[in-house]
């Protein structure tokens, strides 16, 4: 080695022109675009915690806030896979309770709940995990009560949209459960139930317990339920604006009775009609409201808790005793939803290309105003069907003071979570190629 150094020359060869300069300049640009791969990579990744994570950490303040007066979106959103649920989410109060889908090919129906105070969508998970059950909506919007329809159940399930979280309502022996009525002051629910022992997995509970269920009253705010063995089977019922009385109909006869089951009247109800399921007695208290019959009618029960909206039909109404002339029925009615007061009413109605949509009738006056439609485009199994909606319920005691909003840009709340996996992986997959490819 030492006879290598030897033979050097003592002067070294002059550098060729701006050489220094070159290099300095090329070694600058090699650390600026390290720093600015490094800054981008970093962005990313910035980005994709704000994007995946936080929204799915489940702070208190992602409830929308109630607003001075609930509202209805003027459009429904349409169909996604991507909806969180109110376990994750929750949502906060909701004007609206429904089923959303089609089940042509496969079962792809998501039970939805939409704000009363923003255009929030979530799906109602305990229902899924039931079977799709018999279902209410609380009048101020803030629960939901659900039976189940994998056969006879121990418990009820009553679901707060504000927290995500259940309470388990025991019954007792097991027993199939159909829900018929929540009182207007949220503290009382009439159901039928009755023993379940050859269930068929092909026909729902509901249509079972429509048969031979007897009238049980919940109260709420204790757990306990009242049976009223005289009011059997059961059929449809409503309660009083009072929340005092409620009028349960058997066969072709409307019950009133007390929050005790002492019976204080009857009301005969037209042949092949019923009373409006939940929202069947006037705010005024003067009158019963009466559809046609839901499936088979009373005598033969049926799968009626899953009513789509297909086929329109007419409202009309029974005085009760000492009331004047009812008001003019109303055509061409798919369901009837709520009051917004004792001279109007809310219903769902569709044309005849398939569209539905939800309509204030003035009763005085017969006038129609539109107030909100649904997206039953074929966006639904994959874009292969129109949606379909079924088992629409409104929270009746927002409907006075509800307004309309324009719909915005839907809030579904966190996605899944193999979804976040898979973009997070796609992302940081794609940071690691730019810093790879922009190393010095």
């Amino acid at each position: 080695m030492r006879e290598l150094f030897v033979t050097l020359p003592d002067d070294p060869p002059p550098l060729p022109p701006g050489y220094l300069d070159t290099v300095l300049t090329r070694g600058r640009r090699a650390v600026r675009r390290q720093r600015v791969a490094t800054a981008a990579a970093a962005t990313i990744v910035v980005l994709l915690l704000a994007v995946l994570v936080l929204p799915g950490v489940p702070l208190p303040g992602q409830t929308a806030a109630s607003s001075a007066k609930p509202s209805l979106p003027d459009r429904f959103a349409g169909y996604s896979m991507l909806t969180s649920t109110v376990a994750k989410a929750p949502p906060g109060r909701a004007i609206a309770l429904y089923g959303y889908g089609n089940g042509e090919t496969f079962n792809m129906f998501q039970p939805l709940v939409v704000g009363a105070d923003g255009d929030t969508y979530r799906r109602v998970d305990a229902m899924e995990e039931r079977g799709g059950p018999s279902t209410l909506l609380a009048p101020d919007g803030t629960r939901v009560l659900l039976g189940d329809d994998r056969g006879a159940t121990r418990d009820l399930i009553l679901v707060d949209l504000t927290t995500g979280k259940r309470r388990s309502i025991p019954l007792g022996d097991p027993v199939g459960v159909r829900l018929l009525a929540w009182s207007p002051d949220g503290r009382h629910v009439a159901y039928s139930a009755a023993p379940i022992h050859h269930y068929d997995e092909y026909e729902s509970v509901d249509g079972e317990v429509a048969r031979t269920g007897t009238l049980r009253l919940l109260d709420l705010s204790t757990g306990r339920s009242t049976e009223v063995p005289a009011i059997k089977p059961a059929w449809t019922a409503a309660f009083a604006p009072d929340s005092r009385r409620l009028a349960v109909q058997v066969g072709q006869t409307a019950h009133l009775i007390d929050l005790d089951g002492s019976e204080y009247g009857t009301v005969p109800i037209q042949d092949r009609r019923e009373l409006a399921a939940d929202v069947g007695w006037s705010p005024d208290g003067t009158f019963l409201a009466t559809v046609p019959w839901i499936s088979e009618g009373p005598s033969n029960g049926g799968d009626t808790h899953h009513t789509f909206l297909y086929e329109l039909g007419d409202v009309e109404f029974v005085p009760l005793a000492d009331a004047g002339a009812p008001p003019t029925g109303v055509r061409g009615v798919a369901r009837l939803l709520g009051w917004r007061s004792a001279s109007s009413v809310l219903v769902a109605v569709f044309n005849d290309a398939g569209h539905a949509a939800l309509v204030e009738v003035q009763l005085d006056t017969g006038t129609r105003q539109t107030l909100s439609r649904f997206d039953t485009g074929s966006t639904c199994e994959l874009g292969m069907q129109h949606c379909q909606i079924t088992d629409l319920h409104l929270a009746t005691g927002l409907l006075p003071d509800l307004t309309v909003r324009s719909a915005g840009r839907p809030q579904r709340g966190p996605w899944p979570l193999l979804l976040d996996a898979v973009i997070a992986a796609v992302v940081l997959g794609a940071a690691f190629l730019v810093w790879r490819r922009t190393r010095p």
